[in-house]
């Protein structure tokens, strides 16, 4: 009886800290830009699309890309991150944009649930999956975007995925350049980002010299 107490002393304090945690990340940023700041290459990867084809990260340089590892049970967090993606498409030049969503859950997330999913949302939108979900945990790893299964992953049987929901936002250049960890993102903030890389891309390369061959010297 005397535990009692202090235990729930403790879980109060607990899911105070899950409450603050994301929202104190964001005001003790205050940096140039509202996603946390990288600079690093993505790291490539071949998965299968929709189709039953090979689909590599590769294939989206020259685009600003928006890359996320989600499923589509999930109750809140993913549905909330896709949505961000979808404002930011609609809200904003999309000529430059691909937006890619990895399944972690290839047993539950069918072609055709994908498809139905992803189909509404634009034809920059692709979704990709694997055979397995080690296969999907290797590449999400790169990313250390690490995640695992609550429980038993059996067809028939629910189960949850604990994941940490971050959208990774990577350059035409394929740098990894914002990462957005918060549950609630405001996707204003996200296009102000963007619109910043893409103000700096822009003058990087306006400034490249030109190249002149012998016939102009």
């Amino acid at each position: 009886m005397t535990h009692r107490p202090l235990f729930f002393g403790l879980l109060t304090l607990t899911l105070l800290v899950m409450i603050i945690m994301p929202m104190a990340f964001y005001l003790i940023t205050t940096g140039e830009y509202y996603g946390r700041k990288v600079d690093e290459t993505a790291p490539d990867f071949t998965l299968r699309d929709t189709q039953n084809q090979p689909h590599s990260l590769a294939e989206h340089k020259g685009k600003f890309t928006f890359l996320y590892f989600g499923y589509l049970n999930c109750n809140e967090v993913c549905h909330n991150q896709v949505g961000v993606m979808f404002n930011i498409n609609h809200q904003t030049d999309n000529s430059d944009l691909d937006f890619i969503f990895v399944t972690m859950d290839p047993k539950r997330d069918s072609n055709s649930m994908l498809n139905d999913y992803f189909n509404q949302f634009g034809q920059n939108f692709y979704a990709l999956t694997a055979e397995s979900m080690a296969q999907i945990q290797k590449v999400a790893s790169l990313y250390k975007a690490y995640f695992f299964a609550d429980g038993g992953t059996n067809l028939g049987k629910d189960y949850e995925i604990s994941h940490p929901g971050n959208i990774f936002l990577i350059d035409p250049n394929g740098q990894i350049r914002l990462v957005y960890q918060n549950t609630y993102l405001r996707y204003d903030k996200v296009i102000e980002d963007l619109n910043k890389l893409r103000s700096k891309s822009l003058k990087n390369d306006t400034e490249k010299p030109q190249s002149h061959s012998k016939e102009s010297l």
